[in-house]
């Protein structure tokens, strides 16, 4: 269990760019109070970034600001930013049944960027978790390490949910927040009116827990990990007075090889119905109401692939990821496509290099390519250039 609690500091204490190993939290800073050891890391980070398209945060890109080419914009924008600096900290008590821990840890993203945002907030103890952290459905087995934070899109969704988790040996299940992950039900064009004159509202609403399962194993090079989802989706319409539920559902593979001279390469396949923000930037969301009233899923796909090189003191990193949505039946029903510029697939292609001229301080610079595809068939595109500069404590 200790070395489990062990590994998942490492992750936590990192963005995208953290899956290098670049860990903020390995004995930054310890004392020992009443017997119990208090581990104070983090990291002051700077983020720059140049995007051709569209104005971005310099923490990360987003594609639904990424304009279609028909659709005129200002072009050409430069960011600076150290919102995504973190400070965290973590105990371990002994007992007489094992080990408790605990885990709080934040940065200053929040809102935008310049306001402190709780990333975790959990204890362990004999294998069951209580609080928020990363979600139980995804890991970091298959992602190629990206400066950008926000990271490829299409990934299984790893952001950081509050719940209660059992892990026993290398399975782990937990029950999941339900709303957090885009549960999101769209409703029918704002332009159709009832009976009683009035637009057509709903509400979404959650009556159960997420269910997610994984299962992470290792032999020799080969690292993986399989993950499950089942979630109930719903909505309440206040006009009519009535309530309708599905079940969304999902999977995702993922797995890591070493070769000589730790040259790695990774991937990841995610699908599900229903799956929602489960899926990172999925374009479709969860579901859609149709014209009887019934909720209908929105089936999404995605993909990430890539390698690390080592060279010098640090790692070359090219990677590809894919997402794209089902959304046929929304176009066919009349209903209103999820996304502002409709968008049914994202693309993204990362090439960096990232290097530590000396311990506790990482620098890197990297290229992107972002593409979005319209349901109607048109696209839009940016390219991002982006550095960083961290020092650890």
């Amino acid at each position: 269990m200790l070395n489990v609690f062990n590994k998942r500091i490492l992750i936590f204490a990192l963005a995208p760019v953290s899956v290098l190993g670049l860990c903020t939290a390995s004995q930054a800073y310890e004392i020992n109070v009443d017997n119990t050891k208090i581990n104070l890391y983090g990291f002051a980070q700077l983020d720059v970034a140049y995007n051709s398209g569209p104005e971005m945060a310099a923490s990360g890109f987003v594609p639904l600001q990424i304009r279609p080419d028909d659709v005129d914009g200002s072009e050409g924008h430069t960011d600076l930013g150290a919102y995504t600096s973190r400070l965290g900290i973590s105990t371990v008590t002994p007992t007489k049944h094992g080990p408790f821990k605990t885990v709080i840890e934040g940065d200053f993203n929040g809102n935008g960027g310049g306001s402190f945002r709780l990333r975790h907030a959990y204890g362990v103890w004999n294998g069951i978790l209580a609080g928020q952290t990363w979600t139980n459905f995804s890991g970091v087995v298959g992602l190629t390490p990206t400066i950008d934070f926000t990271g490829p899109v299409g990934r299984p969704n790893a952001g950081r949910l509050a719940q209660l988790r059992y892990t026993t040996g290398n399975f782990s299940v937990a029950l999941e927040d339900p709303d957090t992950f885009s549960a999101d039900i769209a409703g029918s064009d704002p332009s159709e009116l009832d009976e009683y004159n009035n637009y057509y509202e709903i509400e979404n609403q959650s009556r159960l827990p997420a269910l997610t399962m994984r299962y992470k194993n290792s032999q020799g090079p080969l690292s993986y990990e399989f993950g499950a989802l089942i979630r109930e989706l719903g909505y309440y319409n206040s006009i009519e007075d009535n309530d309708e539920y599905g079940w969304g559902w999902g999977l995702n593979a993922a797995a890591s090889y070493t070769f000589s001279r730790d040259i790695v390469l990774r991937g990841v396949i995610t699908h599900g119905d229903g799956i929602g923000g489960y899926t990172f930037f999925n374009p479709g969301g969860a579901g859609y109401v149709d014209e009887s009233g019934d909720i209908e899923t929105i089936e999404a796909s995605a993909a990430d692939f890539g390698v690390t090189v080592p060279a010098g003191p640090g790692a070359f990193n090219i990677s590809y990821a894919i997402v794209k949505a089902d959304l046929d039946g929304v176009v066919d029903d009349g209903r209103v496509l999820p996304t502002p510029y409709g968008y049914e697939q994202y693309n993204s292609v990362f090439v960096n290099y990232i290097w530590s001229p000396i311990e506790r301080v990482a620098y890197g610079i990297e290229a992107a390519h972002h593409k979005t595809e319209q349901v109607t068939g048109g696209s839009g595109d940016t390219y991002r250039v982006q550095g960083m500069i961290r020092y650890k404590f």
